[in-house]
């Protein structure tokens, strides 16, 4: 796991003091996804479900500090699932369905709303603001800062389909899943 790999301030961490997943590591497993799945590379890539537990522990006990989205977005051609070409393929998570995603996988672990609304906040908005060095103009609703917010609706299943994400591009790690809420 990460937190034995690359300790803090260590050049593999850039040097910075802080270390990072991203949604689809936290979503899915290496063992679900289809034979030929071109769209579901990453780099690196997804791991089995064990990694997947490991990372979930690491960001309840602070040793990873934020969540990012990790969206490239490519056209379909660039996805080369009717060639099954994993070398030439790249995946993405679409970033309207991050929120949704996170709330979804946090949900399912048990979590409370508040509280995972709060961690949310922390891991993808504040976390990040830090690492930009933005502190105090993003990642928190205070005076003086950008109002930088999501509005999400956490009441009812919402299914991400193609159309309802719009983008630079049509593929979609995401579609057709069930989340609990929408952003």
């Amino acid at each position: 796991m990460q937190s034995s790999a690359a300790p803090r301030g260590s050049p593999w961490t850039r040097g910075t003091d802080h270390r990072e997943t991203c949604i689809q590591y936290l979503w899915f497993a290496a063992e679900e996804i289809p034979d030929g799945a071109t769209e579901f590379k990453c780099a690196p890539p997804i791991r089995n479900t064990a990694n997947r537990e490991a990372l979930w522990a690491a960001l309840e006990d602070g040793s990873i500090d934020l969540v990012a989205t990790d969206h490239s977005p490519c056209p379909p051609e660039m996805k080369g699932r009717d060639e099954g070409r994993w070398d030439l393929a790249w995946a993405e998570l679409p970033p309207r369905t991050c929120v949704a995603v996170m709330w979804t996988a946090m949900e399912r672990r048990g979590m409370d709303f508040n509280k995972g609304m709060e961690q949310i906040a922390a891991w993808m908005s504040a976390g990040p603001a830090k690492l930009a060095g933005l502190n105090g103009r993003k990642g928190a609703l205070v005076a003086g800062a950008d109002a930088d917010f999501v509005v999400f609706d956490p009441v009812g299943p919402w299914t991400s389909q193609k159309r309802t994400c719009i983008s630079a591009t049509s593929s979609r790690l995401i579609w057709v899943q069930s989340c609990a809420g929408k952003s």
